[in-house]
C-alpha cells in the first residue's frame, strides 16, 4: 500500500508541475547520468538533451550533486536547470571537449542559432581552471586552446540566470551575435587562470544585464564588437564588479562599435585597471552611452576614454557619452592578493581620468555631472610638467600615457566637453594640477572644486583650448599658487561668477585682464 501511495504521489506531483509550468521534465539520471566523478557524463546529458528538444521543449533537470561532463550542446526551447545543490564540472581530459563551429573555441555548453534556451536555477557550473593541467608559465596568455565554460552564438531569446559560474578556464560565458539576452542573478567567481573574462558580450542586441556579482581574472563584464554589425541596446544594472583587469570594458575590439547603452546602479571594488573603459579602437561609432549611480573603490583606472585608430580605413567616431553621480576613492590603491594562485601586478599609482582622441578626430560631445573621486596622489613638480603624446595604435589601456601631467582629469583631442559639480582630491601631496584641458574646443567647468591641500604651481593647465567657460569655482592656494597656466594658443576663454579671492594669483606671471584671449565677468577677486 505504500509503495502504491508513494507512486502515486509521485505521479500526482509530476503531473503538477507539468500543468504548472507547461513543459516536460527531463532528469538527467533518467538517461544514465551518475555522480561517479571518473564518468564523463556528457553522452547521458546530451541525450537528455536532443529528447526534450525533439519533444518540443521543456526542461533539463540536473538534480542535486556533482556531475563532470565533457561538452554540451544546448538546442532550442531546452531550460537546463541547476538545483540548488547540483554542480556540472567540467572534464579535465581537453580531448572532451569539442570545438564551437562558430566562435573557433572549444567550450563546455555551446548554443550554435538556437532559440529559447536558458540555463537556470541556483546551482552551479564549475569550470576547473584551477586544475594544473589548465596552468602555463605564460601567465599573461595562459595555455592555448583552453575551453570558454559558455559559448552561444547567433541565438535568439537566452535567458541566463540565478547560478554560479566558478573558474572557467579561459572566458566563463560568451555571446556572440545574439540578440534578446537576459543575465540576471547570476554570480561568476572565476580568478583560477590567465583570460579569465566574466561576460563577453559581442555584437549583440537588446541585452540586459542585471543584479549580478562578478570576480574575475580578466575583464568582468565586456562589451565587444568584431563586425558591422555592433553592440546596440545594451542595459547593464545593479551589478557588483571586481576585477584582476577591467571592471566594465567596452572593447578591445571595437569594428561596429557601441550603441544605445545605460551602465547603472553599479558597485565596483578591488579592481587592477579601470573601473569603466570605453575604447574604440577599430573603427565604427560609439554613441548614445549613459552612465549613471556608480560608486568605485580601490579601482586603479578609474574612467578611461580612448579614441584610437588600431585597424580600419579611418578612426571611428565616439561621441554623445554621459557620465553622472559617480564616487570613487582609493584611486590607484589596488594592491594584487599575492596568496592568491593567479595574480598581476599593479601599475603606476598616479594616473588620472582619460579622456582623449586624437588630432582630425575628436572625442565630442562627452558630459561629466556630480563626480567626486579620490585619488593616490604623489606627483612630482616633474611629472606636471610632462606632454602627452598620441598613441592611436597600441593596445588601449588606461597605463598608456604613463604618468599622466594632471591627477585627476586629463582631457586631449575633444570638442563639446562638459565638466559640472567635480570633487577631486588626493591622499598625499601632489605637485601636479587637477586637470589638464588640450586641443580642446567648446569646452564648459562648472564648479570644479579641489578639496584636498592644494601643492602644485597652478590647479588647472590649459593648452591650444578654444571657447571655455569657467564658473562658481572656488580655489584655494598660496600667494605663489595660481588658479590657471595657460599654454600654446588659447582664445575665447571666459571666467565667470568665480570666487578667486583665495587664490594667490589667477595666471602665474600674467596681471589680471592683460591675458590675451581671456574675459573676465563677475568674479569675486582678492583685496590688495
Amino acid at each position: 500500500m505504500t509503495s502504491k501511495f508513494a507512486i502515486l504521489s509521485a505521479t500526482f506531483y509530476l503531473t503538477t508541475c507539468l500543468l504548472a509550468y507547461g513543459q516536460s521534465i527531463f532528469s538527467i539520471t533518467d538517461f544514465g547520468a551518475t555522480q561517479d566523478s571518473t564518468v564523463n557524463n556528457a553522452k547521458a546529458i546530451q541525450q537528455a538533451i536532443d529528447a526534450c528538444a525533439k519533444a518540443g521543449g521543456g526542461q533539463v533537470l540536473v538534480p542535486n550533486g556533482s556531475f563532470h561532463t565533457g561538452t554540451l550542446f544546448l538546442k532550442s526551447h531546452v531550460k537546463l536547470y541547476l538545483e540548488a545543490g547540483a554542480v556540472l564540472v567540467g572534464s579535465v581530459d581537453t580531448t572532451d571537449y569539442a570545438r564551437d563551429a562558430m566562435t573557433g573555441r572549444k567550450a563546455l555548453i555551446i548554443a550554435n542559432g538556437q532559440k529559447n534556451i536558458s540555463i537556470v536555477g541556483d546551482g552551479t557550473i564549475h569550470g576547473r581552471g584551477e586544475h594544473p593541467i589548465f596552468y602555463s608559465n605564460d601567465r599573461a596568455n595562459g595555455l592555448k586552446d583552453r575551453p570558454n565554460t559558455l559559448s552561444f552564438a547567433a541565438c535568439e531569446q537566452v535567458v541566463l540566470k540565478d547560478f554560479t559560474l566558478r573558474n572557467g578556464t579561459r572566458w566563463c560565458v560568451m555571446l556572440k551575435e545574439s540578440d534578446h539576452i537576459t543575465v540576471d542573478n547570476i554570480r561568476i567567481i572565476s580568478r583560477a587562470v590567465a583570460n579569465n573574462d566574466g561576460l563577453d558580450i559581442t555584437d549583440c542586441h537588446h541585452v540586459r544585464v542585471s543584479n549580478s556579482y562578478f570576480d574575475c581574472g580578466d575583464d568582468a563584464i565586456c562589451p565587444k564588437s568584431e563586425s558591422g554589425r555592433g553592440v546596440k541596446n545594451l542595459a547593464i544594472t545593479n551589478c557588483i564588479v571586481k576585477s584582476e583587469s577591467n571592471a566594465i570594458k567596452f572593447g578591445t575590439a571595437s569594428v561596429g562599435g557601441f550603441s544605445d547603452v545605460v551602465v547603472s546602479n553599479c558597485v565596483l571594488f578591488d579592481t587592477r585597471l579601470s573601473g569603466l573603459a570605453l575604447e574604440l579602437v577599430d573603427g565604427g561609432v560609439m554613441e548614445r552611452i549613459t552612465i549613471n549611480n556608480i560608486t568605485m573603490h580601490n579601482v586603479n583606472g578609474s574612467i578611461f576614454v580612448k579614441l584610437g585608430h588600431r585597424q580600419g580605413q579611418a578612426p571611428g567616431v565616439l561621441r554623445n557619452v554621459h557620465f553622472s553621480n559617480i564616487t570613487a576613492d582609493g584611486i590607484g590603491e589596488w594592491q594584487p592578493d599575492r596568496s592568491a594562485p593567479y595574480f598581476k601586478v599593479p601599475n603606476d599609482q598616479k594616473i588620472g581620468v582619460l579622456v582623449v582622441g586624437l588630432p582630425g578626430a575628436l572625442v565630442e560631445d562627452v558630459s561629466f555631472d556630480h563626480i567626486k573621486l579620490q585619488f593616490s596622489g604623489g606627483g612630482t613638480a616633474e611629472d606636471a610638467k610632462r606632454n602627452m603624446e598620441d598613441k592611436p595604435s597600441v593596445y588601449p589601456e588606461y597605463s598608456n600615457f604613463g604618468v599622466t601631467p594632471a591627477f585627476a582629469f586629463n582631457i586631449r583631442h575633444v570638442k563639446n566637453i562638459s565638466l559640472n559639480n567635480i570633487s577631486v582630491s588626493t591622499l598625499q601631496k601632489d605637485l601636479r594640477p587637477a586637470l589638464l584641458i588640450e586641443n580642446a574646443e567648446n569646452v564648459s567647468l562648472q564648479s570644479f572644486r579641489v578639496h584636498s591641500v592644494f601643492a602644485g604651481t597652478a590647479m588647472l593647465r590649459l593648452k591650444d583650448v578654444a571657447s571655455l567657460r569657467i564658473a562658481d569655482c572656488q580655489p584655494r592656494g598660496n600667494a605663489q599658487q595660481a588658479f590657471i597656466q595657460l599654454e600654446g594658443k588659447n582664445q575665447g576663454i571666459l571666467l565667470q561668477n568665480n570666487d578667486l579671492s583665495n587664490i594667490g594669483r589667477v595666471f602665474p606671471t600674467t596681471p589680471k585682464g592683460s591675458t590675451p584671449g581671456v574675459r573676465f565677468s563677475n568674479n569675486l577677486m582678492a583685496e590688495k
